[in-house]
C-alpha cells in the first residue's frame, strides 16, 4: 500500500505540473514582427496605435514593427523581398514575387465587404495570398469653385483649362512613381488587362503614352514636377497647394493629409493659404472611351513559417487591422492633427458615416471601378519603363548626368 500510494502521488504530482507548465506554455510571451507599408501619414504613430489596441486584447503578445534600412529605403525595389516579419503589408504590384520567394502563405479572408477590385488583387494562380487594407490611386485636387476643372470631361480639356498664366503641380520624378504613371496613362488608352499587361511588358515605350505625360507638364511651372529634391520630401506639392501656389495637383487621397496640416501648422493670415473647406477634390478625366482609370491595393500577408499558437495570433492581427474597429482607431485622428486620408479596402457603406472626415465619401466616389492589376513580373515592368521614361520626358534642371544615364534611350517617334 505505502509503494501504491507513493506512485500515486508521484503522478499526481507530475499531473499537477504538466497542467502547470501547459497553462504556462498556453500563455507563454509570444512576439509578432509587423513589416508595414512605409509610405502612409505619420506611419509609426500608425503602427503604435495598431500594437497597443491588439496587445491589451492579447495578454503576453508583443507586436513589433520592422524597420529595417532596405524596407525603408526602397521598399519596391527589394525592401519588402528582404525584410524578415511574421506580417508583411504588400502593394499588390509585388504580390507575385512575394510568392515566388516563398515568403508568405496562403489565407482565407474574413467575412467581410471588401471593395471587389480589393478583393480581386490579393489573388494569384487560384489562392488567396493577403487580406486587403488600403486602396489608393491619383485624385485630382483642386479649389472649390473652379468650374472649368471641376467639368473638364477629357485630358484635353482639362490641360486647356489651366491656360498659360496658371499652374498644377504632379510628381513626375522616381522610378517606381514613373512606372506607375505609365501604367496609369496606358490604362487609359485602352483599360483591358491583357492589352495593358502586353503594352507594359514591351521593350520600347508607347509614343501615344509619351505625348500624354508631355502634356501633363504643360501646365507645371519651370523646375517643378520633375525635380528629384521636391520628390524626396514628403508632401511637397499638396503642402504648396494648400498655399495657393496652384491652382490644383494630382496625388493619392493621403496627400491631403499634408496639405491639411500645412494649412494648421504654418498657415496665417496673410500668407493667401487655402481654407481646409475650400478643397474638392475628383476622379481624373478620361483619356479614351476605352480607357481605364488605373488603382493599386495594399494587403496584409502571413509568413510562410508561421506555425500554431503564433500562426493563429497573425491571422487575428490582420483580421483586426483590417476591421472598422483600427480603421476608426488610425483614421479619426486628434484635435490639431489633419485626417491621414488613407482608403480602407472595405466598402464605405458599411460604416458609420458621421464617423468620416468630410471628403471622404467624394474620394471613394471618385475612386470608381479602377483598373488593379496583380501579375508575374509586374513590379520590373514598372521600374524598367520608369528609367526609360526618365530619359523621354524633358531632364530635371541641373542634372548634369541625366545625358550619360541615358545615352542609349531615345524618344519613340509619334504614330502617324
Amino acid at each position: 500500500m505505502h509503494i501504491k500510494a507513493g506512485a500515486l502521488f508521484l503522478i499526481l504530482v507530475t499531473l499537477s505540473l504538466l497542467a502547470l507548465f501547459g497553462t504556462v506554455a498556453a500563455q507563454s510571451p509570444e512576439t509578432l514582427r509587423v513589416a508595414l507599408y512605409p509610405y502612409v501619414p505619420k506611419g509609426r504613430e500608425l503602427f503604435f496605435k495598431l500594437e497597443a489596441a491588439f496587445e491589451a486584447a492579447h495578454p503576453g503578445v508583443n507586436v513589433e514593427l520592422v524597420e529595417s534600412k532596405p524596407l525603408l529605403e526602397d521598399y519596391y525595389k527589394d525592401g519588402l523581398l528582404k525584410a524578415d516579419a511574421d506580417i508583411y503589408e504588400i502593394d499588390t504590384v509585388l504580390l507575385p514575387d512575394m510568392i515566388r520567394a516563398g515568403k508568405i502563405a496562403p489565407l482565407t479572408l474574413p467575412n467581410a465587404d471588401f471593395v471587389p477590385e480589393a478583393r480581386q488583387a490579393v489573388q494569384f494562380n487560384g489562392s488567396t495570398w493577403a487580406v486587403p487594407h488600403w486602396i489608393c490611386g491619383n485624385f485630382l485636387f483642386y479649389a472649390k469653385g473652379d468650374e472649368a476643372v471641376k467639368k473638364a470631361k477629357t485630358w484635353e480639356e482639362l490641360v486647356a483649362a489651366f491656360g498659360a498664366n496658371t499652374a498644377w503641380f504632379v510628381d513626375l520624378k522616381g522610378t517606381s512613381t514613373l512606372g506607375e504613371w505609365y501604367l496609369t496613362v496606358i490604362a487609359g488608352l485602352d483599360g483591358d488587362a491583357a492589352s495593358v499587361l502586353n503594352r507594359l511588358q514591351s521593350s520600347s515605350l508607347d509614343p501615344a503614352a509619351i505625348q500624354k505625360l508631355q502634356a501633363l507638364l504643360g501646365p507645371c511651372p519651370a523646375g517643378y514636377c520633375r525635380s528629384r529634391a521636391l520628390h524626396d520630401r514628403t508632401g511637397y506639392y499638396a503642402r504648396q497647394f494648400a498655399r495657393g501656389r496652384a491652382r490644383a495637383y494630382i496625388g493619392y487621397s493621403e496627400t491631403l493629409h499634408y496639405a491639411l496640416q500645412e494649412i494648421a501648422d504654418n498657415c496665417g493670415v496673410t500668407d493667401g493659404c487655402r481654407r481646409a473647406d475650400e478643397i474638392a477634390v475628383r476622379a481624373l478625366p478620361v483619356l479614351l472611351p476605352q480607357g481605364k482609370p488605373v488603382g493599386w491595393v495594399d494587403g496584409l500577408g502571413i509568413s510562410a513559417a508561421l506555425t500554431g499558437r503564433k500562426k493563429d495570433l497573425a491571422r487575428e492581427f490582420i483580421e483586426f487591422a483590417a476591421s472598422w474597429q483600427a480603421y476608426q482607431l488610425i483614421l479619426n485622428t486628434e484635435t490639431g492633427t489633419a485626417p491621414r486620408y488613407l482608403l480602407p479596402a472595405l466598402r464605405l457603406s458599411t460604416r458609420n458615416p458621421e464617423l468620416d472626415p468630410p471628403l471622404y465619401k467624394t474620394l471613394y466616389a471618385a475612386f470608381g471601378m479602377r483598373l488593379i492589376l496583380t501579375a508575374e513580373g509586374l513590379n520590373k515592368a514598372l521600374r524598367d519603363r520608369g528609367e526609360a521614361l526618365d530619359c523621354v520626358l524633358p531632364p530635371e534642371r541641373g542634372d548634369a548626368k541625366w545625358a550619360q544615364r541615358c545615352q542609349n534611350v531615345s524618344s519613340p517617334s509619334p504614330r502617324q
